[in-house]
């Protein structure tokens, strides 16, 4: 079983596995761009213990992204998969434990 009929088969199973996400903006002081307080209640209102990632999904489009050219360095990917998808999923999640 692949991720994708795996992901169909725990959605089907366990539908509120699946939710929207409330994305918090980072505010910006005096032109810089001040990070999100991860340390405060999730604004999405659901409260995690664990984060678990599909790193296929996140690492494939780092290699070919859609909106910008493809990175030349496997230090350019590496820093595109902590910019954009990781970090972003901790902002997101702000796991319990």
């Amino acid at each position: 079983m692949g991720v994708p009929a795996f992901y169909r088969w725990l959605v089907g199973k366990y539908e509120l596995v699946a939710v929207g996400v409330v994305e918090e903006e980072p505010e910006v002081i005096d032109g810089v761009k001040m990070p999100v307080d991860t340390s405060k209640r999730n604004p999405n209102r659901i409260e995690y213990d664990n984060l678990y990632l599909d790193m296929n999904g996140i690492i494939h489009p780092c290699f070919h992204p859609e909106d910008c050219p493809s990175p030349t360095t496997f230090d350019e990917v590496f820093q595109s998969i902590f910019d954009c998808f990781t970090w972003q999923s901790m902002v997101w999640h702000r796991e319990q434990k």
